[in-house]
């Protein structure tokens, strides 16, 4: 086989410089997202060419430039069109097409039919399919890193691919951010039924709604915490502070977002710390799966974020309105929760 031949037939080699290009356009569009979720929040938003709007097109537009870069590279060392990409970015092209599509989309049905308030603005056709390019997009760094012969065993080697497991995170947040806040706070508590009797049934309904609310709040932030965490840790060995950086990155944009309150955001910020820190070092390997650290990992880190998350808003706000049997027991469901999530994500016995 010829030299050309070969070449025809491999990708383009790795480039650093494009896994931390797309690492940071990845938190672009992680936080731009979140950023013009709170810019609707806090603002009446009368025009597609808003600020936040900008924010968040300017981080698709640098994932565009920068995939070109990348591109022209591979043909100037004569790679062919379809391989001028690294390993891993198979879906860029896609992602990027789709985010175009929905981004042009978004803006005729704003432009006729005005903006989404709601719910409606979360399931909107357009800003879920603008959601699943960007889950492409993002999807690279993380595929090139998992893809290679030596993944990076250093933590500044894999920081490319936990941004970008990050912004993956915010963008899951995004789409769940209305159960992200358990409002187990004080201030959030509901009437309760003794102050007001001959309102018993519709109080005890509101009140069991909020708890349920909150149960719900605390199944998928612990699906979201371990999920990630099991991912990364089942494909490669996450170096110290890894997991710490990416719970952190992860949770901050939608915290800020989403928080009315400093304590709320403190909260957040020190939950994600305190899981993070709890999963680095518990040193996970991928090539001891069988081994009861997993177990004990899948139930500790998301009780440990639940643990944080409350006692930090009992502290700074005033205290939490739950009960003892709810706080302790929503506690042990986030464990039982990362415990069938570690039994679904293996590792499985191989069937001959």
């Amino acid at each position: 086989m010829s030299p050309e031949t070969a070449r025809v037939n491999l990708r383009s080699p790795v480039r650093s410089w494009y896994d931390w290009l797309m690492a940071i356009a990845s938190l672009w569009l992680g936080g731009g997202i979140m950023i013009d979720a709170w810019y609707h929040f806090h603002s009446t938003v009368e025009t597609f060419f808003e600020p936040a709007h900008g924010l968040l097109y300017a981080g698709l537009l640098a994932a565009y430039l920068f995939t070109a870069f990348a591109a022209a590279a591979g043909r100037a060392q004569g790679y062919p069109w379809r391989l001028v990409l690294p390993a891993g970015y198979e879906t860029t092209f896609a992602g990027l097409i789709i985010c175009f599509v929905g981004g042009v989309s978004d803006m005729i049905k704003h432009t006729l039919w005005g903006f989404e308030q709601g719910f409606n603005a979360l399931l909107s056709p357009t800003h879920l399919l603008i959601g699943g390019g960007m889950f492409l997009i993002i999807a690279g760094p993380i595929r090139s890193a998992l893809t290679r012969s030596r993944p990076p065993a250093n933590l500044a080697g894999q920081l490319p691919l936990v941004l970008s497991a990050a912004s993956m995170m915010e963008l899951a947040h995004w789409g769940t951010q209305f159960i992200f806040m358990s409002e187990a706070e004080r201030p959030d508590a509901p009437l309760s039924p003794a102050s007001l009797p001959h309102w018993t049934l519709t109080l005890l309904t509101l009140q069991y709604d909020k708890q349920g609310i909150g149960l719900l709040a605390v199944i998928v932030q612990s699906i979201l915490v371990t999920g990630f965490v099991l991912y990364l840790a089942r494909r490669i060995r996450l170096a110290f502070g890894a997991a710490t950086v990416l719970l952190l990155v992860g949770d901050v944009f939608v915290a800020a977002a989403d928080s009315n309150f400093a304590g709320q955001f403190a909260a957040v910020t020190l939950a994600s710390f305190v899981a993070g820190m709890l999963a680095d070092l518990f040193r996970l390997d991928p090539g001891d799966q069988r081994s009861s650290r997993w177990t004990l990992a899948a139930f500790f880190v998301p009780a440990a974020y639940w643990t944080a998350m409350l006692a930090t808003l009992a502290a700074t706000m005033g205290g939490i309105w739950w009960s003892p049997d709810v706080i302790s027991g929503s506690i042990l469901f986030a464990g039982f929760v990362g415990l069938l999530l570690n039994a679904l994500t293996g590792p499985f016995r191989e069937v001959a």
